[in-house]
């Protein structure tokens, strides 16, 4: 997943972080918002429409580049009581 375009611009669902505290690795689970089909979750996983995005892969690449825009929706779960 490369994420979507619209005019240069990147947009993703963040929906979870995971910091390993001894190595420094990080990883994000993403979703991307532009997918449009059917609530088939092994379409979802398996097209690389939401899964785990190492901060930086074994190949040395970054997952966020420094030279573009991301737009992330950061969802919340209801504070209940």
């Amino acid at each position: 997943m490369n994420g979507s375009t619209c005019g240069g611009v990147l947009a993703y669902t963040l929906l979870g972080v995971d910091y390993n505290d001894t190595t420094g690795d990080c990883a994000f689970l993403i979703l991307d918002p532009h997918y449009t089909g059917s609530d088939d979750l092994k379409k979802i996983v398996n097209g690389g429409w939401c899964g785990w995005k190492k901060a930086i892969d074994s190949k040395g690449k970054r997952f966020f580049l420094p030279n573009k825009f991301y737009n992330l929706l950061l969802p919340q779960r209801p504070n209940m009581v």
